[in-house]
């Protein structure tokens, strides 16, 4: 055969095979389910799988599964999910609290394949791109000794809650030395984990899977500053391209790594633009000559939801003298569904930063996170956390 049939016999060849391929293949429509498909060895029948979406902070149930001879199954639509990085953890004392990410997209077919309990370990086999960036983020031999140590850690806090500290003190006392051993060998190895990823994260390019590690890192230096990697997070942002800065996730981290001038009691209270859920434009100055309540929440946090009732009583009992503003830092899907469920009628608003936006101000690093802003517009209380009786004193000493 001459070289030119030859090389026209593979023309053919190729143009029939590309030709097979586009009449079997069907087009993915956006509501074909991905699928997740399990094999694991060294795990006992029994265990149960939660797989789970996470809108920032807020982790939200798409299915439950139940290993039994190795395996495990989820199928489910992307139409469940606002971001398609979902977790896979266990409930159970063999596993530790740590998960596995797992990225889909519509009519993907995921392989999890694994040995033994350490769930971070887990391989992934998908074509889904962002898949192959974060398994690089990942490549720490150090997860698998944390896992053992969150299991012991889990372990000996439950042994310690077990005993009756006043009959047994001096076991008590032993169980609490072992949790506390735990407790700070966890809390070290947090610390290298997060190092040795960024130093990892500097010889990889930016991807999404990237970029919300970077600005895990970053919330970690805007609350820690003096962390030993926090030079290399700044300049691994510095180092983006305009497009990169320019995200959601990219102004977030801007945000967290050169906040603005931190707000403290005394100090006037920052304004900025806030939007309610018709997208109405708003500004604190519109309160002027009351009282603000400032209330950080979002919709995964129970000690938010658990103060709104409170919050509505002190609406309605002080409305005359009292603005209450809740200021969401969810997403804005979040937001609008938790504030349906939730009906908030005081002013519930949201500037779709994040934790980019005035939250920043305060230099917190936790939820519910209350400001109280007298009519001058000044700071005169800052408070972590809700508990009632703090609430009902304080504005009974204020109006009563």
């Amino acid at each position: 055969m001459k070289l030119s049939e030859m090389k026209a016999n593979y023309l053919m060849t190729a143009v029939l095979t590309l030709m097979l391929t586009a009449c079997t293949e069907k087009p993915v429509s956006p509501d074909t389910p991905y699928i997740i498909d399990g094999e694991v060895t060294g795990v006992k029948d029994g265990v149960e799988l939660v797989l789970a979406s996470f809108d920032g902070d807020v982790g939200n149930l798409i299915a439950r599964d139940t290993i039994f001879g190795g395996k495990f199954h989820f199928e489910s639509q992307m139409e469940d999910i606002e971001v398609n990085r979902l977790g896979l953890f266990a409930v159970d004392d063999d596993f530790s609290s740590l998960k596995r990410y797992i990225y889909v997209a519509p009519g993907a077919h995921v392989k999890v394949t694994g040995n033994g309990t350490h769930i971070m370990s887990w391989k992934v086999q998908s074509k889904v791109p962002e898949q192959k960036a974060l398994d690089e983020l990942y490549a720490i031999h150090e997860y698998d000794f944390t896992q053992d140590v969150l299991v012991a850690e889990k372990k000996a806090l439950k042994e310690m809650r077990s005993i009756d500290r006043n009959a047994e003190p001096e076991r008590y006392a032993e169980a609490r030395s072992r949790y506390n051993t735990f407790f700070n060998q966890q809390d070290s190895m947090y610390y290298v984990v997060q190092e040795k990823r960024a130093l990892l994260m500097k010889n990889l390019k930016p991807s999404m899977p990237w970029m919300t590690e970077l600005n895990y890192l970053a919330r970690m230096v805007r609350t820690m500053p003096e962390l030993t990697y926090a030079e290399d997070v700044k300049e691994m942002f510095q180092t983006l391209s305009e497009e990169w800065k320019q995200t959601k996730l990219g102004k977030e981290i801007y945000a967290n790594l050169y906040p603005p001038q931190e707000v403290k009691v005394g100090d006037d209270c920052p304004d900025a633009d806030f939007y309610d859920l018709e997208g109405n434009l708003h500004h604190l100055t519109e309160h002027k000559g009351k009282y603000i309540l400032l209330d950080f929440w979002n919709s995964g946090c129970a000690g938010c939801i658990q103060a709104f009732p409170k919050m509505k009583k002190l609406y309605e009992k002080y409305n005359d003298k009292l603005a209450i503003v809740s200021m969401s830092i969810d997403t804005d899907r979040r937001w609008r569904m938790a504030s349906e469920k939730h009906n908030l009628t005081w002013s519930n608003w949201n500037e779709g930063k994040g934790e980019g936006g005035l939250y920043t101000n305060f230099r917190t690093n936790g939820i519910p996170f209350y400001v109280l802003v007298n009519p001058e517009g000044k700071v005169i209380k800052m408070e972590l956390g809700y508990l009632e009786d703090n609430f009902s004193a304080l504005f009974t000493e204020l109006f009563d």
